[in-house]
């Protein structure tokens, strides 16, 4: 494959990722203050925080690997989220984890276009470690939640 190619794959990486629907619930602020700690943080939130934020770090180092090819990113919109606005917290990490497969399904196959780069291929495989990683922690999350409604 072409560095052209790989960077035009990338490129619609960078928007998947920044526009997710994790970086999204980080944005749109759908929590209400926790009575389970002193700062009003539940820890289901400061959790989807540290994912989102570790995406964040993904998508700065896609932009950096496009940058120095000379590519103009285009960070494009959010989808239409906002009939997550006002959701109960087992729903809305239940579409985190569906989002999550569709992001870990796109990387893998983004890094089977893109395995004759081996910049973008180590960047895409750390990416795919990284997204896997946030799918399991949300499974527990959400597995959490249903045992606190059941209780």
């Amino acid at each position: 494959m072409t560095d052209e190619a790989s960077t035009d794959i990338l490129n619609r990486l960078v928007p998947r990722l920044y526009r997710s629907l994790l970086q999204y619930t980080v944005e749109c602020w759908p929590w209400t203050p926790s009575a389970e700690s002193a700062d009003g943080v539940s820890p289901e939130q400061k959790a989807i925080e540290q994912m989102a934020s570790r995406q964040q770090e993904f998508v700065g180092r896609l932009v950096d690997l496009l940058s120095r090819r000379g590519v103009v990113v285009d960070f494009d919109n959010y989808p239409d989220y906002s009939e997550l606005h006002y959701v109960a917290l087992d729903f809305l990490l239940g579409r985190l984890i569906a989002d999550e497969q569709r992001l870990v399904a796109e990387l893998e196959t983004a890094r089977g276009a893109i395995h004759n780069d081996p910049p973008a291929a180590t960047l895409v495989v750390e990416l795919i470690a990284a997204e896997k990683q946030n799918l399991v922690r949300l499974r527990e999350l959400a597995s959490k939640v249903a045992a606190a409604v059941t209780a």
